[in-house]
Formats: structure tokens, C-alpha cells, sequence
């Protein structure tokens, strides 16, 4: 019988000791960051977005229409986004810092459970869309057990101990079948909710990375949600909002906001 486990946010903060410079002595709070990864080819995800609080790196987050962006509930608040990222401490014009506007978090969101972890982001001002910055359309269809997809972000890049990256971080993962990942997490796994990884380990979101996307097929599939305390275990893989439930919820947000 697998053993009971514990779900943890990917979540994390990430500090800067000064303006666009990261400590090196940054803390997790209970988030992800991805092992198994290497950095992005820059501007390759310009969909990413990065939340922050001051300058602290809290959360990722997708880039879905212009003026909304799609991340984890358990991110809450509202953060000033980043977007068109890629090296944290350095500068090369792609940037847009835009401040939100509005947080509006899933209804039925459940902090224990992590039920329904999904909530959208509407920027004060529209994002000036170009080669660096996109949407990233949602996928209708759920994924397929087996699909080859990518996940991204500024989570560390080590577990237990962090180690935060400067660069966006890349990474390939499979859709694990729906009933593989309920026998792996038996009291938590619903609809919901995908698993995604490698069963040999190796490879996952982690701390940092809670919030970001999940690609599969060039479409946003899943939402980087909760997992293991510690990340990229053998038959452990990570946990997922599975995006194709929630495509009502996102299209009748938008419109009535």
C-alpha cells in the first residue's frame, strides 16, 4: 500500500538583496522549484510569468490573454507580475512589470485538499504582446496518459535544500495515468488534479515552481500545484491542476471581469 503523503505546495520565496539581484541564501516556504531540468533557451516560454512580493519570487504563472494571467490559488494575494523573463539578475528590455488588479481564486478552492488550486490574475494594464511575450492557449482535451510535456520555472533547482536559479529552468515530464496516481496519493488525488514526472525519479517541479505551466502538445495542460516534501523521488511524481476542468471557469471569469 503506498505510502499516505502529506501534500506540499510548490510554492517558495525567492529573495532579492537588492533591485533584480537574488540572495544567495534564499528561503522555501513550502514550494517547488525543477530538479532534472537545464535552463530554458531564452524566451523560448514566453508565456511565464513570474509573481512576486517586493522582490521576492513567490509563485509562476501563465500568461493566457493579455490582460489575465492563470496560477496556483494556494499563491493567493495580489502580486506584481513579471513577464517576458528570463535571468532574474539581469536586465535585457524583453521586461513587463505589470501590477495586478485583481486575484480572483477558484470558489470551491480547498486549502487542505488542494482542491481546485486554480486562480486567475487580471493585470491593471494590458500586456504589449510581441516575440518575447505571448498567450498561450488552454487545452480543451484532457491529457493522455503517456503525453510528452514540459514544465518550466524559477524553483529550485535542489530537495530538501534549495538552490534557486537565475535563469528559467526547463524540463521534460510524462502525463503518469490517473489511476497510477491515485494509488500513488490515495486520499488526494481526484479529476482535479493530473500527476506528471518521470517514475524513476529525477526529474519534477519543485519549491518556486507552484503556479507555472504545464505544456503539452504547445498548450497549457496543467498547473504546477503540490507534491512531496521532497521533490523528484522515485514513484513520486508531482501533482498538477488538470486545466481541461476548468475551461468554463477561466472563459466565464474573463468575460464578466
Amino acid at each position: 500500500q503506498p505510502k499516505k503523503t502529506q501534500p506540499i505546495i510548490r510554492s517558495g520565496i525567492c529573495q532579492f538583496s537588492e533591485l533584480l539581484e537574488i540572495s544567495t541564501t534564499a528561503t522555501a516556504a513550502e514550494g517547488n522549484k525543477i530538479l532534472g531540468g537545464k535552463p530554458c533557451v531564452p524566451h523560448s516560454q514566453p508565456w511565464q510569468a513570474a509573481l512576486f512580493s517586493g522582490f521576492r519570487l513567490i509563485c509562476g504563472g501563465t500568461l493566457i490573454h493579455p490582460s489575465w494571467v492563470v496560477s496556483a490559488a494556494h499563491c493567493r494575494n495580489i502580486f506584481p507580475v513579471r513577464l517576458g523573463e528570463h535571468h532574474l539578475r539581469c536586465i535585457d528590455w524583453s521586461e513587463q512589470l505589470k501590477l495586478s488588479s485583481k486575484a480572483i481564486v477558484h470558489p470551491e478552492f480547498n486549502r487542505r485538499t488542494l482542491n481546485n488550486d486554480i486562480m486567475l490574475i487580471k493585470l491593471l494594464t494590458p500586456a504589449t504582446l510581441n516575440d518575447k511575450v505571448k498567450v498561450l492557449d488552454l487545452s480543451a482535451n484532457c491529457p493522455e496518459p503517456g503525453a510528452k510535456c514540459l514544465i518550466s520555472g524559477w524553483g529550485t533547482t535542489s530537495s530538501p535544500q534549495t538552490n534557486y536559479p537565475d535563469v528559467l529552468q526547463c524540463a521534460n515530464v510524462t502525463i503518469i495515468n490517473h489511476n497510477v496516481c491515485q494509488s500513488i496519493y490515495p486520499d488526494y488525488i481526484n479529476e482535479n488534479m493530473i500527476c506528471a514526472g518521470k517514475m524513476e525519479g529525477g526529474t519534477d517541479s519543485c519549491q518556486g515552481d507552484s503556479g507555472g505551466p504545464l505544456v503539452c502538445n504547445g498548450k497549457l495542460q496543467g498547473i504546477v500545484s503540490w507534491g512531496p516534501y521532497i521533490c523528484a523521488q522515485s514513484n513520486k511524481p508531482g501533482v498538477y491542476v488538470n486545466v481541461c476542468k476548468y475551461i468554463n471557469w477561466i472563459q466565464e471569469t474573463i468575460q464578466n471581469n
